[in-house]
Order: C-alpha cells, then structure tokens, then sequence
C-alpha cells in the first residue's frame, strides 16, 4: 500500500501541481508527499507553526517556485 501525507487533500501545492509535468515537481511529490520524506516537509512545518497553509508556491523543501 502507498504511503501519502495526512494533508495531501487540502495540500495546496499538491493540487497545483500533482498533474503539471515538471520532472522537479514530481519527484518531490513521490518524496515529500508519497515517501520517505514526508515528515521532513517545510509545508507541513509551516502550517503546524502558522496555524494557516503557505502559499501554494512553497515547495515541500522549503523553497519557492
């Protein structure tokens, strides 16, 4: 069974993105959002810090499209 993030649903870069194809997107999409990474995500951290999402732009990693 895959793995996938508690917050993919309402994960605003992963609705932006999740179709787009773009070789970066998707690999971090099969890191951050369906692997090993996935409680390393910045996007995650962010929303537990801030209380609201980032912008749909912030990267899994942290960095902004």
């Amino acid at each position: 069974m895959e793995q996938t993030c508690e917050l993919l649903e309402k994960c605003g870069f992963f609705r932006k993105y999740q179709d787009v194809e773009n070789e970066i997107c998707e690999m971090l999409i099969a890191e951050y959002c369906k692997g090993s990474m996935m409680n390393e995500c910045k996007r995650k951290e962010y929303r537990q810090k801030n209380g609201v999402p980032p912008s749909d732009d912030m990267l899994p990693d942290g960095e902004m499209l």
